[in-house]
């Protein structure tokens, strides 16, 4: 683990890509903090800890995550947040998951390292099992079953988003589908938000755009340097292109 901010968890409730939908429009209207809040509890009323009015019940702990994904970000993610809104006001519904995978992989580094994870196991063999996942986990994070638990919501969040479906064998699991990200400017938001995640201001662009972490996704061939105004390309030898944020 590279820091203190990499050994955190946090993540700690499985989230519905719905609750997502929901926090990030609020954001993207203009919403305040304290007004997300309040819509966020009437929302998760009969959805989460059904009769509790317990502050740190499954239903706040939810809330505190959507809140830490799109709403009350560090300094170091305002300027991803703020391209994240602009580009959720014009890209189409299908095309927010990405949005919302790369705001969260941001936000919690646990998350990203599961699906780094589990992204490396369906490079290697196709499937993803969750005994496995579990065990590489515990070795990167300890013997502690919160590592477990939240591992745990991390698959249950990214099989609610139709990312992961089981096979016939239970708790093995193969990616449903690819999405495509063809949008210039997703592209080149998308690169900054694994830029950022992995703490670098330079990499390959073919490491970056094939990276484990955004197993989901596909982005359509060819990439462009030349369609992405906010990141610097430059080649690296004979054959290695090289992409760093301006």
């Amino acid at each position: 683990m590279k820091n203190n901010r990499y050994n955190q968890i946090g993540y700690n409730r499985q989230v519905r890509l719905e609750w997502l939908d929901f926090t990030a429009s609020l954001m993207a209207s203009g919403q305040s903090t304290q007004n997300i809040k309040v819509a966020l509890e009437s929302y998760l009323h009969d959805k989460l800890s059904v009769g509790s009015t317990a502050i740190r019940g499954g239903r706040g702990k939810t809330i505190s995550i959507l809140l830490s994904i799109w709403v009350t970000v560090p300094k170091h993610l305002i300027g991803l947040q703020d391209e994240a809104l602009s580009l959720l006001k014009r890209l189409s519904a299908s095309e927010h998951l990405a949005l919302h995978w790369g705001m969260t992989m941001t936000a919690y580094p646990f998350f990203s390292i599961v699906a780094e994870t589990a992204g490396r196991m369906l490079n290697l063999q196709g499937t993803v099992a969750t005994i496995l996942l579990k065990n590489r986990m515990r070795e990167l994070y300890g013997q502690r079953e919160t590592v477990i638990r939240s591992t745990r919501y991390v698959l249950s969040s990214i099989k609610d988003w139709d990312i992961l479906k089981e096979t016939n064998e239970r708790g093995v699991y193969h990616l449903a589908t690819h999405r495509t990200i063809k949008d210039y400017q997703l592209q080149e938001w998308m690169i900054k938000a694994l830029l950022i995640c992995e703490g670098k201001t330079l990499a390959p662009l073919n490491v970056l755009t094939r990276s484990p972490k955004l197993f989901p996704f596909l982005f359509e061939e060819p990439f462009l340097p030349g369609h992405h105004p906010g990141l610097a390309c430059f080649r690296q030898g004979l054959d290695e292109e090289m992409v760093s944020m301006k």
